[in-house]
């Protein structure tokens, strides 16, 4: 389908929307506070009043019986962190970045791989068709009201789903009122921060305003052993060369509220990030770089109430403009001297109802994108390639209450339409691939108690090749079209408890232990030739199954103690001998993080310590990882409007490497301070 057309469609349904809403009689739109009874009735089940921030299309996340874990902004409202940072502690979560502040930071659910998560960034998929996964130091923290995470289970508000589950990431919306922030930051390693924030919303227009500027030149010391391993003789210590970064945000949002029932909006998120590259052996002359721009613009209408039976409805029509542009025309990286632009264009409309009978929700979703990737090189070595890819996706969910809504049971099934096409290249004949693919699932919640809650869920996802993996790139992986799409069954059971009292030093209890179970079908996986050339193949397949454990302990009104732990086996079921049985790379087996928080006075003080162990960096697991073991410390004083913010981490100064050859930072500090108008 072309893009004009994807377009045409999803205003026309705008459109038709909006002249049904319309033309609801007025008397039957609630004149207060534009909040509708029947709605809220029929969504919280459970009698409980939701966020003021929910709306049409979010998760309902007290009736999912997905396993999920929610971040709100309170949690990290002015700390010097970012969003790996922030995650990477949360059960089943595993992130891996590339260096310091800016570098390259991918997350793993469940020991997948990076192109195995969905990340959505207010309903517009992030992930794009060319691979690699996304990159979550380009998602600035400033704008963020939560984060969602759902391990396994993709829940059907999203239009598409894959292996390992998905971060949802929700930006901030305007709430009734004025609000207004300032916030400055200064770091180890000439770390910089500026933020601002304005909100407001005096009648049925509202306005919201985002922007900051990050910086650090990254020059944290590290161990270099000039790539002689078994020679401690010329080890040295220097500074980390040509790891700057440079970005900078902005966020900005404009809606009106149309009638009680609906409301229209539009959104533009702008990001743009220059950062160097260092070389494997820290070179100072080393001047490689990645500048990244991206822009995101969507119009969103919502309208609740349709019709005789009563829809919740939420249209979205969005435009993704990315480039990047690699330059290392010195070879101080890569094979050769190299000079690229690769620009992605994304046209997305997705649709989303809801109706609530008596005992139900029923949930449709409907999905089209049209994404063209374009790689230029710039030194004229290669002829400009044009990849596409056309999606169409439908899904239909059911969450069915019974015997008194203590138990949910809720079935759900996608079908997703892939059209893929690469126009021209060096070598390459012009190649098109297309497949379609159910995904069932099943999800069951139960509540036989008023603290326990139990919870399993099993579901067929299936990923389809990447361009890098389907058409090559950059002259160091030969595409292989012939590759067929990963497929996945997950399976998932738990409980989790609850308990309150009034005790003056024993608050609130919270446990919950989760067994899970990924079987993947047809990995894909990379081999190489002895020119060092990649090429993506197929695989047997991978085993993997864990347990996560997570358990809160409120004591009194000023004392929190937190304890996660997630361990995993990552098997790999290969066809090849010498991998079968292996552990799959880059995937820890044990994840701890113990955490206590205590405040009074407007003072708050927190500190953990975080354990990874057992990973492999490659597949024949001949290179193990040294196991990382970090104290992290923090102390936020709040006065008023005020609030100041110190933050250590990696106390011991211990060095890690996520990936083999890129070292992380040692210890650093951090200072915040913020104020509200």
């Amino acid at each position: 389908m072309k893009p004009y057309r994807i377009l045409f469609y999803s205003i026309a349904a705008c459109l038709l929307t909006l002249a049904a809403a319309l033309a609801q009689p007025q008397e039957d739109a609630p004149e207060s506070d534009g909040e509708d009874v029947l709605k809220l009735e029929a969504v919280v089940v459970t009698g409980e009043t939701l966020p003021a921030s929910q709306e049409t299309g979010d998760v309902d996340l007290e009736t999912t019986p997905a396993s999920y874990t929610r971040i709100t902004r309170d949690e990290f409202e002015g700390r010097t962190t970012n969003l790996a940072e922030l995650i990477e502690n949360e059960v089943g979560v595993q992130v891996r970045q590339s260096g310091g502040l800016g570098s390259f930071s991918s997350v793993s659910l469940r020991g997948s791989n990076s192109d195995q998560v969905m990340i959505f960034l207010d309903g517009i998929l992030l992930n794009d068709a060319s691979g690699g996964g996304v990159d979550l130091s380009n998602i600035a923290l400033s704008d963020v009201e939560a984060i969602e995470i759902f391990r396994g289970t993709t829940p059907i508000n999203f239009v598409q789903s894959s292996i390992g589950g998905v971060v949802n990431i929700r930006t901030r919306r305007p709430e009734e009122g004025f609000a207004a922030n300032a916030t400055a930051g200064y770091g180890s390693f000439n770390t910089r921060n500026l933020a601002g924030f304005l909100s407001a919303k005096p009648g049925r227009w509202d306005l919201l305003v985002s922007a900051d500027y990050l910086a650090s030149d990254n020059d944290f010391e590290i161990l270099n052993d000039n790539q002689t391993e078994w020679n401690p003789d010329d080890d040295r210590w220097e500074k980390r060369n040509n790891a700057q970064v440079d970005q900078f945000n902005l966020l900005a949002k404009a809606g009106v509220d149309i009638s009680g029932d609906t409301r229209l909006d539009l959104v533009n998120q702008y990001f743009k990030k220059d950062q160097g590259l260092p070389s494997w052996d820290n070179s100072p002359d080393t001047t490689a770089s990645l500048d990244t721009e991206r822009n995101i613009t969507t119009f969103k209408m919502t309208a609740d109430n349709l019709g005789p039976l009563l829809f919740n409805t939420s249209t979205q029509v969005s435009y993704t403009w990315k480039s990047e542009g690699y330059d290392d025309r010195n070879g101080d990286i890569g094979l050769g001297s190299q000079y690229n632009n690769y620009t992605t264009r994304k046209l997305g409309a997705d649709f989303f109802a809801e109706w609530l009978p008596r005992g139900h929700a029923v949930i449709f979703s409907a999905g089209l994108q049209h994404e063209d990737y374009e790689t230029e090189d710039l030194l004229g070595k290669e002829k400009e390639t044009d990849s596409t890819r056309k999606t169409a996706t439908l899904g239909l969910q059911d969450s069915i209450f019974l015997f008194g809504e203590r138990l949910i049971v809720t079935p759900a099934c996608r079908y997703t339409w892939v059209s893929d096409e690469l126009d021209g290249g060096s070598a390459n004949e012009d190649d098109t691939r297309d497949e379609g693919y159910f995904s069932p699932q099943i999800g069951v919640k139960y509540t036989p108690l008023p603290w326990l809650t139990l919870n399993s869920n099993l579901a067929r996802y299936v990923r389809i090749p990447s361009f890098y993996e389907l058409f090559g790139d950059r002259g160091f992986l030969i595409g292989n079209p012939d590759l067929k799409e990963e497929k996945g069954v997950n399976f998932d059971i738990g409980a989790s408890g609850r308990w309150q009292w009034r005790r003056p030093w024993l608050r609130r209890l919270s446990l919950s232990a989760v067994y899970f179970r990924n079987d993947v079908d047809d990995l894909i996986t990379r081999v190489y030739d002895a020119r060092g050339i990649g090429r993506s193949v197929n695989i047997s397949g991978a085993l993997i199954q864990g347990v996560e454990a997570a358990a809160s302990l409120d004591l009194h009104e000023w004392c929190r103690l937190i304890l996660n732990a997630t361990w995993q086996d990552p098997e790999n079921q290969s066809d090849i001998k010498a991998f079968d049985g292996k552990k799959l790379p880059g995937c820890f087996e044990k994840s701890y993080l113990g955490r206590i928080e205590a405040g009074t006075g407007g003072f708050t003080l927190f500190g953990e310590y975080v354990v990874n162990k057992d990973m492999y960096y490659d597949t024949a697991n001949l290179r193990n990882a040294e196991d990382k073991k970090e104290i992290n410390a923090g102390m936020t004083y709040r006065y008023r409007s005020a609030k100041l913010t110190l933050e250590g981490r990696n106390l011991t100064d211990d060095l890690y490497e996520d990936f083999n050859g890129y070292p992380l930072p040692g210890r650093s500090f951090g200072v915040t301070f913020q104020y509200e108008f």
